[in-house]
């Protein structure tokens, strides 16, 4: 999660701390600098170096025989603070590290437009985010089972959370001060991904915990798959230096020394080069370029090609390459080579909602930017001690809730879905098949509202500050290449609020957030509100500030969804594109409904699972036998 009071907070933070850098130097001697250094053809070309393209590109290449190449449109980073150092987490944002690009007016938001961050740079969001490390719950997972993808449930993807991670306990003053307990059956200790809790909590975060526990909301352990009620959380962060552990430091850097592991920098691929038709389609090779107006170059593929360019890159390359929907090709003078109506379709995101309070009370977060002086012995005590409060990106304690855990309601709202048809979440020229699809996904959505094993909302803890993010809204929207050229932004379409039952339920979450603020705990800190405010009480109040103030948790997915064709599927369970021979899909958007989770963690489980399906099929062991 990125939250947009945190970057700002981090761009300020970064002005008063970036005057010493603590990079740590990462070989780039596998870096392809000029086209000549390519290899005529490889066996799998990954368009894309973020969390998924490297951790596939990694695993395929643990083999000496099998070629890899990465085509990455971003760099390197330069190990900067902002994306080196937890506490000043966020601040990459708006940088050219960032793709920059923004969902399209929606007209349930009152037509404004909603920046959505991306990370262009070898590690992609792994290097923008707030370092999240969390798993949804158990029932999430299965779910997507339910929706007819086998072996796609919390029992399948528990191997490959535990794969990617190495995990390390709390530091033994953090552990004691909030007796945080770990089950370490669920917990990985070989992975390449650094992982931990904060060596310093923010002083409210005992307000936090204890109001949760006043409240009557259980304390959890989310790598269990009970993600539900409160729980302490960990960070993708190295347990020494407690410097980011990203997709660079995990999976490139343990890979870079490979001969037959190569990454390609600063191209983005333009097209998915075919032969074929009818039923015959096989993908090549891919055709990239630096820029719009660069000559384009090509690559020939023996195997595979794997998309990895998240949920907003990827079926806009599949539409530029002629597979998609043959009405939006034709519009777009894209010739068709396969006709997929469901590509692009199926995009969600979690929702972001903002309720602010002010404490009477000192050492807050932002005191980071309001206190020079404060400011200058925090990073002091983190350059010679890697203590204190850059350490912590915060977040250290989350909450996410059933709908019956934050609501009154939950009866009135689950009649109201009840009696709502699935076609108010969709836009207007949703295919059939797609809609067929997100008809089951209602009805699955319906019956989380009752659960009290899948959460509706996460409340973020800022001092004051609660974001309260909607886990599962009903809201759906598209992803359309807006022209032919790769280089033109798509048009994201991100749903948001399409269906009034996703006001409902944040409008429950403001409703709760204000009772949350009178637990004794927090009460002990006289909270004032002053967004929305205290005059917005009635549901008309509360939903026009929803309507007007309602952004993105940067969690898009689901828009090359996995699942039956003739139900709006893109992939299938092996993630293959539909329709096409070497053709594969490993990122969020093969997501079909998002989990109750920050999403680093699932995509990387996908990544790793999705390498072990590549590597089980016949052209990989044929080529490895070979």
């Amino acid at each position: 999660m990125i939250s947009r009071y945190g970057s700002t907070l981090h761009a300020l933070m970064f002005a008063l701390l970036s005057s010493r850098s603590v990079a740590r130097p990462l070989s780039n001697a596998d870096v392809i600098t000029r086209r000549e250094d390519l290899l005529a053809a490889y066996d799998y070309v990954v368009v894309g170096g973020g969390a998924s393209g490297l951790t596939v590109a990694n695993r395929l290449s643990e083999q000496p025989s099998i070629t890899v190449l990465v085509i990455e449109a971003g760099d390197f980073d330069k190990n900067e603070d902002y994306v080196t150092i937890p506490g000043l987490a966020g601040g990459a944002i708006g940088t050219k590290y960032d793709w920059n690009t923004s969902y399209a007016p929606g007209d349930a938001i009152g037509g404004r437009v909603v920046p959505i961050p991306q990370g262009k740079v070898v590690g992609g969001s792994t290097k923008l985010n707030r370092m999240v490390f969390d798993r949804g719950s158990k029932s999430d997972y299965d779910g997507w089972e339910t929706l007819g993808n086998e072996g796609w449930n919390w029992e399948g993807l528990l191997p490959y959370f535990k794969k990617n991670e190495h995990f390390t306990a709390a530091t033994s003053e953090i552990e004691a001060e909030y007796a945080i307990k770990d089950d370490l059956q669920f917990r990985g200790d070989k992975g390449y991904m650094q992982t931990t809790y904060s060596p310093f909590f923010w002083p409210t975060t005992k307000n936090l915990i204890q109001a949760t526990k006043e409240l009557g909301i259980p304390v959890n352990d989310q790598a269990s798959g009970n993600a539900v009620g409160g729980y302490f959380c960990t960070h993708n962060m190295d347990p020494v230096n407690y410097t980011r552990s990203s997709a660079r430091e995990a999976y490139y850097a343990s890979a870079a020394k490979r001969s037959n592991f190569h990454v390609l920098t600063g191209n983005q691929v333009t097209r998915i080069l075919t032969s074929g038709a009818n039923g015959t389609v096989k993908v090549t090779g891919v055709e990239f370029a630096t820029s719009k107006d660069a000559a384009r170059q090509t690559v020939k593929i023996n195997n595979e090609a794997i998309l990895a360019a998240g949920s907003l890159h990827t079926p806009q390359l599949l539409q530029v390459s002629g597979i998609g929907d043959a009405k939006l090709l034709e519009s777009i003078n894209v010739t068709t080579i396969v006709d997929l109506p469901a590509v692009g379709h199926n995009l969600h995101d979690h929702l972001n909602l903002v309720v602010v309070n002010v404490l009477n009370t000192t050492i807050l977060t932002n005191t980071l930017s309001s206190n020079t002086t404060f400011a200058a012995e925090a990073r002091q005590q983190y350059d010679t001690q890697r203590t204190g409060p850059l350490t912590s990106p915060t977040g250290d304690f989350l909450l996410f809730l059933p709908l019956s855990t934050y609501s009154n309601a939950s009866s009135a709202i689950s009649t109201q879905a009840s009696s709502s048809n699935a076609s108010l979440s969709l836009p207007p020229d949703t295919p059939a098949d797609v809609a067929k699809g997100y008809a089951t996904q209602y009805a699955t959505l319906n019956a989380k509202l009752l659960s009290n094993a899948s959460a509706f909302l996460e409340i973020i803890w800022a001092d004051g500050v609660l974001v309260l993010g909607l886990q599962h809204p009903y809201s759906r929207g598209s992803v359309k290449a807006a022209s032919a050229s790769i280089f033109d932004a798509p048009t994201a379409d991100s749903g948001f609020l399409r269906n009034p039952l996703d006001v409902a339920l944040l409008r429950e979450g403001v409703r709760f957030a204000r009772t949350f603020v009178q637990a004794p705990s927090i009460a002990s800190l006289n909270p004032f509100e002053v967004v929305p405010g205290l005059n917005a009480t009635a549901d008309a109040d509360i939903d026009a500030f929803v309507r007007g103030s309602v952004s993105t948790l940067y969690h898009p997915a689901g828009s090359c969804k996995m699942g039956a064709k003739e139900e709006g599927g893109v992939v299938d369970a092996e993630l293959r594109v539909y329709g096409v021979d070497g053709l594969r899909v490993v990122d969020a958007s093969t997501m079909p409904i998002l989990p109750a989770s920050h999403t680093m963690t699932t995509v990387y489980a996908v990544a790793e699972k999705a390498a072990d399906i590549i590597k089980a099929s016949e052209g990989y062991r044929v080529k490895m036998e070979g």
